[in-house]
């Protein structure tokens, strides 16, 4: 995970962090990078990524493919034993 850098000194926060202006587009190629590179990742996470790709993306091809694979995974995480006897 990349640092956030201290450069919008006009942001809502409450703390003394500062908000980049740009934090859409940086948590946007964060969660590309998850989705390009799945294997290492939980589902919850990539589900998660997808979501910010659907709600940041400018591309509408781009929201429509990330919803489609959060959908697929949340019906194969369905279907997957939850423990318990076996």
């Amino acid at each position: 995970m990349t640092p956030i850098t201290a450069s919008n000194a006009n942001c809502n926060s409450t703390d003394a962090t500062s908000c980049p202006a740009d934090w859409p587009a940086q948590r946007l190629e964060e969660a590309r990078g998850i989705v390009a590179d799945f294997v290492p990742h939980p589902d919850s996470l990539i589900i998660l990524a997808c979501r910010a790709i659907a709600a940041h993306s400018p591309d509408p091809q781009e929201c429509r493919e990330a919803l489609a694979l959060a959908g697929l995974l949340i019906a194969v995480s369905n279907r997957k034993p939850k423990g318990g006897d076996a």
